[in-house]
């Protein structure tokens, strides 16, 4: 691991404004970690709650603790790009997008600005997220869509993780391979190991097993994932493919015709799959029907 701390940009411009604060010119400049949290810790966010957690998780993490990660908040995006300019860059950055809306032009510009000039991998955060794709889904984004990814704040309907824990983990996994990770409001232990490399893979089990029986699975196993554990989630599921030797093919039991098809055919349970092919690859074949190994 560098010497020198994971950059984390916070661009938003609905952090709590308090007298001290706004007389020190604070808001006007990049806003140190400490003073975020002193924010998080002392005000009422008005409906950014789960902002404000995740300020709060990343501050009191282990890795923020080692120095590993430095924390950085500005209340528009031009002291952002400012900063970027003198050379002081993101490595990952968590962009409000509500600028300007409903008319978005210079949030649209000025986050192409900042994928333009740093590799960071961006976050756009939006209480709007289901209007964004048509303005992020434009031809002058397609160099960077492997950069950005789009969350709805405070959202936990569609994931395991909520979008701030999602966040989180990607941040912490840039660091160290182990942990707590935080789960629909749960600590689970992490270890990296021969199934999971990192905690945002835990989306892979997810879209295998499902949220709700994961979440169940989870509690019985006292909220800690490593290759044991795993492997025994995915052994309980019995859950299986099929398997074409002749073809080097997966396949999911839901493709009749094909199994029909190419039968005789082998039966491997999941966790062989996984085991033998990668969870990847069992996702994919469950996903999309199929998988060539």
């Amino acid at each position: 691991m560098s010497n020198n701390p994971i950059n984390i940009f916070l661009i938003d411009d609905e952090f709590p404004k308090i007298p001290e604060f706004t007389a020190s010119s604070i808001y006007d400049v990049a806003i140190n970690s400490e003073n975020l949290y002193h924010l998080a810790i002392t005000q009422t966010w008005k409906g950014l709650q789960p902002l404000q957690q995740l300020i709060k998780d990343i501050v009191t993490s282990q890795a923020s603790k080692d120095n590993h990660i430095k924390l950085t908040g500005y209340t528009k995006p031009t002291q952002c790009l400012n900063d970027i300019e003198s050379g002081f860059k993101p490595d990952v950055l968590i962009y409000d997008w509500e600028y300007g809306m409903p008319n978005p032009t210079e949030s649209q510009g000025w986050l192409l600005d900042i994928l333009s000039n740093t590799d960071a991998f961006v976050f756009i955060y939006s209480k709007v997220r289901d209007e964004l794709p048509p303005f992020l889904n434009k031809k002058i984004f397609d160099e960077y869509a492997h950069r950005f990814q789009l969350f709805l704040k405070g959202s936990s309907t569609h994931s395991i993780f909520s979008s701030e824990e999602f966040i989180l983990q990607f941040i912490l996994g840039k660091v160290s391979d182990s942990g707590k990770l935080k789960i629909q409001g749960f600590d689970v232990e992490f270890t990296s190991n021969y199934y999971l490399k990192k905690a945002s893979d835990i989306l892979y089990l997810e879209r295998i097993l499902g949220k709700m029986y994961l979440l169940e699975e989870f509690k019985k196993l006292q909220f800690s994932l490593n290759e044991d554990t795993i492997e025994n989630l995915l052994n309980d599921s019995k859950g299986y493919l099929y398997f074409s030797e002749e073809k080097g093919l997966l396949i999911s039991p839901d493709e009749k015709t094909l199994v029909e098809k190419l039968k005789p055919l082998k039966e491997l349970s999941y966790s062989f799959v996984a085991k033998h092919y990668s969870i990847y690859k069992l996702e994919e074949a469950l996903e999309k029907g199929t998988a060539i190994i």
